[in-house]
């Protein structure tokens, strides 16, 4: 079994969790992929903002020289040219690209060509592919499932369930709703069983429990730390980051 085929099999089968990195520096981005490595993170997710701010040939290569062992994603939100950045992400010592499922078929194939030429190259290294889904954009949960479904047969490993940001801002009611949890849901209920399907989008503790109760694996853990708010929490000491990660985890896991 290859390394690519292993993390595959452990992101369907067991749970994992996620730290979105999305600081805009790379001393701060590293003091929260280690408190959260410390509690137990699965993949190091390095932010848009992080990458944009200071660069993917920069950011990458220096959380791989810090972190050797840790999985580490880009979240590229990549809406043309998916090739051409998935490959600048491996080369630079990431695991995974996450793209925008919006961008397309023919983005996901080019990506998943680029991942296939890596993983030929060196098959002791994961090399993996994820499209977001960006909702309420892409939704309602009928349109989302016809999107994973688009996005599996181009060849993706995991689908990401991400509600927008600035569309939780603008309505908090969204965040407050069991819609993410719906929508969700739905698709893992029709390509769970192909692919990791995450959810995003400045979870709680309690969401996640509730999600986890109906069958999901994939977390990923926002800057509300686990909170029930949208506060980031970037900027708290190391030792409270990694407590709250750790109580996020733990509430998870004893499901």
């Amino acid at each position: 079994m290859t390394a690519s085929q292993r993390v595959l099999d452990m992101l369907r089968t067991q749970y994992t969790f996620q730290i979105s990195v999305d600081v805009d520096s790379i001393p701060q981005g590293l003091a929260v992929a280690q408190a959260a490595l410390n509690a137990g993170i699965t993949i190091v997710e390095l932010g848009t903002p992080l990458l944009k701010y200071e660069g993917v040939r920069n950011v990458v290569p220096v959380f791989r020289q810090r972190f050797p062992e840790a999985l580490l994603l880009a979240d590229m939100k990549t809406m043309d040219g998916g090739g051409f950045e998935a490959r600048t992400v491996y080369e630079g010592g990431g695991n995974i690209i996450d793209f925008l499922a919006a961008a397309g078929v023919p983005s996901a194939r080019a990506v998943c060509a680029v991942r296939d030429e890596y993983r030929e190259r060196n098959p002791g290294i994961p090399r993996l592919a994820f499209a977001d889904i960006l909702l309420p954009l892409q939704g309602p949960a009928a349109t989302a499932v016809e999107v994973a479904e688009q996005m599996v047969e181009a060849g993706v490993d995991g689908v990401g369930l991400h509600l927008q940001l600035d569309a939780r801002r603008a309505d908090p009611s969204l965040w407050a709703s069991s819609y993410l949890a719906d929508v969700a849901q739905a698709v893992y209920e029709r390509v769970g069983g192909r692919a990791s399907v995450q959810v995003v989008g400045g979870l709680s503790a309690d969401q996640a429990v509730g999600l986890a109760q109906a069958g999901l694996m994939a977390f990923v853990i926002s800057g509300n730390m686990g909170l029930p708010d949208g506060n980031a929490r970037y900027d708290l000491p190391p030792a409270e980051l990694e407590a709250l990660i750790d109580e996020f985890i733990g509430r998870v896991k004893a499901d």
